[in-house]
């Protein structure tokens, strides 16, 4: 009975909430990552959610460039991959954005999956910070 008594309790407690207003947390690649400087009225990209967002499509080798830009309040990604062609390779990337929109979801993110096709990473968007590139 005991037993049946904790069980109870801890379902009918409300999920706790793992971020607050000015901090939140997400996953990636069973790395924890924080995104500081968040609030209601305005969101400001922090250098390490930038950096854990390099590292998550880092982790994809067909991924060769990651950029980004922060514009009228979205946050733009150009996410520049070899084999374009290749549903598998999209997938995986599409998951990842994915994860990023279900955990930072007061960000608007502005998704942009583009052929890298050998091009030099300063001609794929103009203005936008590189946060990853790969040889």
């Amino acid at each position: 009975m005991f037993e049946a008594g904790i069980f109870t309790t801890a379902l009918s407690t409300p999920p706790r909430k793992f971020s607050t207003e000015r901090e939140h947390t997400l996953r990636f690649d069973s790395r924890v990552t924080h995104a500081y400087g968040v609030s209601k009225r305005e969101i400001a990209v922090a250098e390490p959610l930038e950096s854990a967002i390099a590292k998550d499509f880092a982790s994809l080798p067909e991924v060769r460039h990651v950029l980004s830009e922060y514009v009228d309040g979205n946050l733009l990604l150009w996410i520049a991959i070899d084999n374009a062609g290749s549903y598998d390779v999209r997938s995986r990337v599409y998951d990842k954005e994915l994860a990023l929109m279900d955990g930072f979801p007061e960000i608007n993110f502005d998704f942009n999956l583009i052929p890298a096709m050998d091009r030099n990473v300063r001609e794929l968007a103009s203005g936008a910070k590189i946060i990853f590139s790969r040889s």
